[in-house]
């Protein structure tokens, strides 16, 4: 059964965006560096992004990789 309560909508987003819909009252630059921390922390998660074929550098996540973020971290 879909949650219907939810608002976050799994689509393409700039990885400064999903930082912020995470950390929505940290500054861009720390939201971004939060995420990318919890990242390399989740056991597990960057592989999982890397098997889907996320690069660090990728500012752009498509649906699969947030999808995929979202399966460790839960929704933000």
């Amino acid at each position: 059964m879909k949650n219907t309560t939810s608002l976050f909508t799994c689509r393409s987003y700039t990885f400064q965006e999903l930082a912020m819909l995470y950390s929505p009252h940290a500054t861009p630059q720390t939201a971004s560096k939060t995420l990318s921390k919890w990242i390399r922390e989740a056991r597990g998660l960057r592989e999982a992004l890397e098997e889907k074929g996320w690069k660090p550098q990728r500012k752009l996540l498509s649906p699969v990789l947030v999808s995929c973020i979202i399966s460790f971290l839960g929704e933000p």
